[in-house]
């Protein structure tokens, strides 16, 4: 059970939310007033359905992973008001990055579903707000990276505090790059020194406190991919196909510290992405951006897959991946996302947020649906499908790419703590998960008859 004192700090950063969604009276660039208090709204009943007393325990009443959710959401959203309307930058990203340090501290009896809460409040938030803070999609990925590089610590054996140092460097970086900024000295140079030079001390800081892990290795891996992503970026026949870059790191990272060196990777390629993405004093280029940012995709969704085969580990006779089913649920994903970010892209920033609500909850149900069809296996393959639909957008240049980020990663974040649930289905008669099929069916039909309606009167009205 959660601790008096924890539910209190859950309390005031989700109060800290209101009080920012409150606040939230002028009107943002290409987002309306009311968004941040409707997301407050949300927030609160995705925190409700959390909180059932039976029968999964990471659902008992007090769980932690109502906790996360609680926690994060408001968080989120005073980051999200601090970020996009105060614009401060440096600490609106503070404020939902120190979810996870708060999960150490109050909830180490429940550490990952602490975690899974924050994944959930962070795709909830990251859907519903993602073009009203342009930093937002840089600051999603390192709160999902520092979550589930810090979850892989407990399977690892690494330590558990690593990543928040890391991350803490990073900041202190951000923030120093920020006030030269304001100096006068911008460039992508004294952002590119700060950070890996702050990266490097953490990393020696260990080696001197008595660690045999390869932490200097792997910041010089990182290093090295980004100073290759920065040069082939001004190639217009590289660029796009610098993404290979990010590859080669994942490929020299994955193995060591049985995945712990990944996350570290992961983790600093994400504040890496974080950072350049204020190009008012990196100045640097929208493409080579979308080049950090691909990275960083690639590698925090590797992580998360590598957490969920830890979490679920597929043994015989679920473990033939090469049937067809994860080949079907890889499909469905990498054609059904791409099409669901082409309908939730049509109305372009000012897409509205129902809209949004609708794209998030069939990224998020169809994953579950299928891992209750197919087990763990359908899961498997709807993440590969749906990394493969994100990363195809950036290499092909497609606009889609900031809209399939999102939807790419909220599959994973839900399978993760519902992915048992789910399962058991699959373990139930064929009738039952031909049941689940039809429902799943049926629903479709009637969303996509919705869209018809609200489509035909929307051009009716605008004609």
């Amino acid at each position: 059970m959660m601790s008096l004192a924890a539910w209190s700090i859950g309390g005031i950063c989700f109060g800290l939310g209101l009080v920012a969604a409150l606040m939230a009276r002028s009107r943002a660039p290409m987002f309306p007033a009311f968004a941040l208090p409707l997301v407050w709204l949300i927030a609160l009943v995705a925190f409700g359905l959390t909180l059932p007393s039976e029968p999964a325990p990471y659902f008992r009443a007090g769980g932690a992973l109502g906790w996360g959710v609680l926690t994060a959401s408001g968080l989120w959203l005073a980051g999200a008001f601090v970020g996009s309307r105060l614009h401060y930058a440096w600490l609106g990203a503070l404020l939902p990055l120190s979810a996870p340090v708060l999960a150490m501290v109050f909830a180490r009896e429940g550490l990952l579903p602490a975690f899974w809460g924050i994944g959930i409040a962070t795709g909830l938030v990251w859907v519903l707000l993602g073009r009203a803070w342009a930093s937002l999609e840089g600051v999603a990925l390192s709160v999902l990276a520092l979550c589930w590089a810090t979850g892989l610590a407990t399977y690892a054996g690494a330590p558990l505090w690593f990543g928040v140092c890391l991350t803490g460097a990073g900041l202190a970086a951000f923030g120093l790059t920020t006030l030269l900024a304001r100096m006068g000295r911008v460039g992508w140079r004294y952002s590119y020194i700060l950070l890996f030079g702050a990266f490097t001390l953490t990393a020696a800081g260990y080696q001197l406190a008595g660690s045999n892990a390869p932490w200097l290795q792997l910041v010089l891996w990182t290093l090295i991919a980004a100073t290759l992503a920065r040069g082939l970026a001004g190639s217009a026949l590289w660029s796009r196909y610098a993404l290979l870059v990010w590859v080669g790191l994942l490929a020299g990272a994955f193995a060591t510290m049985r995945g712990f060196g990944l996350a570290v990777c992961a983790l600093m390629t994400a504040l890496h992405a974080l950072v350049m993405s204020h190009r008012e004093f990196t100045r640097t280029t929208a493409h080579e951006n979308a080049l950090y940012v691909a990275g960083a995709l690639l590698l925090t969704s590797v992580l998360g897959f590598r957490l969920f085969t830890l979490t679920y580990p597929l043994r015989p006779p679920r473990a033939d991946l090469y049937l067809y089913f994860t080949l079907l649920a890889f499909l469905t994903a990498l054609i059904g996302l791409g099409a669901l970010a082409l309908w939730w892209s049509q109305r372009g920033e000012r897409s509205p947020l129902w809209r949004s609500l609708l794209a998030g909850f069939w990224a998020s149900a169809a994953p579950l649906a299928l891992t209750a069809i197919f087990t763990e296996r359908g899961a498997a393959g709807w993440t590969a499908g749906a990394l493969g639909a994100a990363l195809s957008a950036y290499l092909y240049g497609s606009r889609l790419f900031p809209w399939l980020m999102p939807l790419s990663l909220l599959g994973l974040i839900i399978v993760l703590p519902l992915g048992s649930l789910a399962a058991t289905l699959a373990d139930m008669p064929r009738a039952t998960r031909i049941g689940v099929a039809i429902g799943l069916s049926v629903a479709l039909a009637l969303t996509a008859l919705a869209i018809a309606i609200t489509e035909r009167d929307t051009s009716t009205a605008d004609s």
